[in-house]
């Protein structure tokens, strides 16, 4: 594993471009459910917290396991809220 500031690094900008690509559905994509687009928006908010928080605090013990963990629970979070954004239009 390379650094956490990297991880959180990462994470951010992966955050940041589902955010971006959910906001220009939202306001640019006619026929947009603009309420969908509102929880997306909110959902993408909190996981970046949890998983900020989660990486500055990590759990002692095995940390590779620690990070494989979290690496996978950020996977699914992020590929359930792309699910739900690429059915956002009607």
């Amino acid at each position: 594993m390379a650094s956490r500031r990297h991880l959180k690094r990462d994470i951010s900008y992966v955050i940041g471009d589902v955010f971006t690509e959910c906001l220009v559905y939202k306001e640019l994509v006619p026929g947009t459910d603009k309420d969908a687009a509102e929880k997306i928006i909110v959902d993408l908010l909190r996981i970046d917290n949890e998983f900020i928080t989660r990486i500055s605090h990590t759990e002692p013990g095995n940390a590779k396991q620690y990070y494989r963990a979290l690496i996978k629970d950020f996977q699914t979070n992020m590929g359930d809220v792309i699910d739900r954004l690429v059915k956002l239009k009607k």
